[in-house]
């Protein structure tokens, strides 16, 4: 069966390339200056500079687009969130951590019941004395410019008073390395919950945090395992 719009063997837009010489009457190529089997001299028919042009305007538009879907990997592969903004967490009363319980409680509901998206709970803190070395010691991983706890040892920190929220913004990133892609969202003020939907495979990640203290460049720590139904619940004391 022939394919849409040919004849025979010959595409319809082939057929308008070529014409019959004049003189002997023999089919030459429409840009060909002269006829190849008697040597008459031949004029360019409108059709073929029409024919021309067409080509001219569909090699601009091919490059266009080429130039365009490239952009849009090069936008993808440098960020894939980065117009999303973190919900914000009303923090209850300091010294008791109950409504940062239920925070961790509700993520965990929403990315049980969306388990293809990544959630996070993000918890920025800072020591009230400024004294890192303690905390250190309890730091279950490094987030390159902050310490991540446990959320018994963050909460015995909200509660004794010894670590407060951080009171200044910060920028929140997920690094996914075996893809090469990044998922950041815009600065954020206090515990606030980030969402990626549908990352595809990423079996690991790094997070990272950008605050006044690293500048504009994030520094990421260690490598977290993904589970699909798990809000990761992100207790970091932030270096001011």
């Amino acid at each position: 069966m022939a394919g849409i719009g040919a004849v025979g063997s010959w595409p319809i837009w082939a057929e308008t390339m070529v014409s019959d010489c004049p003189r002997c009457g023999e089919a030459a190529f429409v840009f060909v200056r002269s006829c190849p089997a008697c040597g008459a001299a031949r004029k360019l028919r409108t059709t073929a500079l029409m024919v021309a042009g067409a080509l001219a305007l569909l090699l601009i538009a091919v490059a266009i687009a080429a130039v365009t879907v490239v952009g849009w990997h090069q936008l993808a592969a440098a960020t894939d969130s980065g117009d999303a903004v973190g919900e914000p967490v009303a923090a209850g009363a300091a010294g008791d951590p109950s409504w940062l319980a239920k925070a961790m409680s509700q993520c965990d509901a929403e990315a049980k019941a969306d388990a293809d998206t990544l959630h996070f709970l993000i918890t920025p803190l800072v020591p009230v004395d400024s004294e890192l070395a303690s905390w250190r010691a309890k730091a279950i991983n490094d987030s390159g410019n902050g310490i991540m706890l446990r959320s018994e040892d963050a909460f015995d920190g909200l509660r004794r008073g010894s670590l407060r929220l951080y009171a200044a913004d910060y920028g929140f990133g997920v690094l996914d390395a075996a893809n090469n892609l990044i998922y950041r969202w815009r600065p954020s003020v206090g515990v606030a919950k980030f969402a990626a939907a549908n990352p595809g495979e990423m079996p690991t990640f790094m997070v990272q945090f950008r605050t006044a203290h690293t500048g504009s460049e994030p520094v990421q720590g260690g490598t977290f395992n993904r589970q699909n139904g798990a809000c990761y619940w992100v207790n970091a004391i932030m270096r001011e």
